[in-house]
């Protein structure tokens, strides 16, 4: 014996909104908090879990109490507006769960090359920093669309990491678009990590200015699962 129900939506009684949606193709939309108990499978290991956009101006971006035992990896990327012009963009990793701290440890060392019309390169390398520099100084002029685009993935170490490997596992890379405040378009990309020790395992992580708040942003973070 076979039973059917059908259906375009499924809602609990105390919801305001459908929770699941069901196409005619057959395809599933579940909400963006949905999670899973039990064991399942043909659910993605490549999350999004966040999106905002905003005239910020109120500071740099704190992200704080990731999910680090789900997700090992990090992929974030952003596009943004300093307020003040000719300054540089900075990466620290967190700690401390919700409320977190800046690793400002001068264990950063990092390095990234720079494209510029035309046909111009150089490079810088820096090591024993209490930050990681993402580019040279990039502009705030909106007029001549000054400012930054980065996309990056972030790894996180922990406790389960092998021995020395965890000195080399709070890592980033990424690639940039820019234009500094002449308007001249940089582009390239960069690395960088901290390497105090093999048992600094942060929680979060924060993009600021050299000084002023970061203006006009828009950005996605994603996870990806372990």
């Amino acid at each position: 014996m076979t039973s059917k129900l059908i259906v375009n939506s499924i809602r609990h009684t105390g919801a305001s909104s459908d929770g699941i949606t069901l196409a005619s193709d057959g395809s599933v939309t579940l909400p963006g908090n949905a999670t899973c108990s039990g064991t399942a499978s043909g659910f993605s290991d490549y999350v999004k879990l966040q999106q905002a956009s905003s005239a910020g101006g109120s500071g740099g971006l704190i992200f704080d109490n990731l999910d680090v035992a789900t997700y090992k990896y990090f992929d974030f990327i952003i596009s943004f507006v300093p307020e003040t012009d000719n300054q540089h963009p900075h990466f620290r990793f967190r700690t401390g769960g919700a409320s977190g701290s800046d690793v400002s440890g001068s264990h950063y060392n990092y390095g990234y090359t720079l494209h510029y019309p035309s046909n111009g390169f150089s490079e810088r390398s820096e090591q024993d920093q209490g930050y990681i520099r993402f580019s040279n100084a990039i502009g705030n002029n909106t007029s001549n669309k000054e400012g930054i685009a980065l996309s990056m993935r972030i790894h996180f170490a922990d406790s389960g990491d092998n021995g020395a490997s965890a000195n080399l596992s709070n890592f980033i890379a990424w690639d940039y678009c820019s234009k500094n405040n002449s308007a001249d378009v940089y582009n390239g990309r960069g690395s960088g990590n901290y390497d105090e020790n093999t048992s600094t395992y942060p929680t979060g992580f924060h993009i600021y200015m050299d000084s002023g708040a970061i203006n006009a942003h828009t950005y996605s973070l994603y996870g990806l699962k372990r």
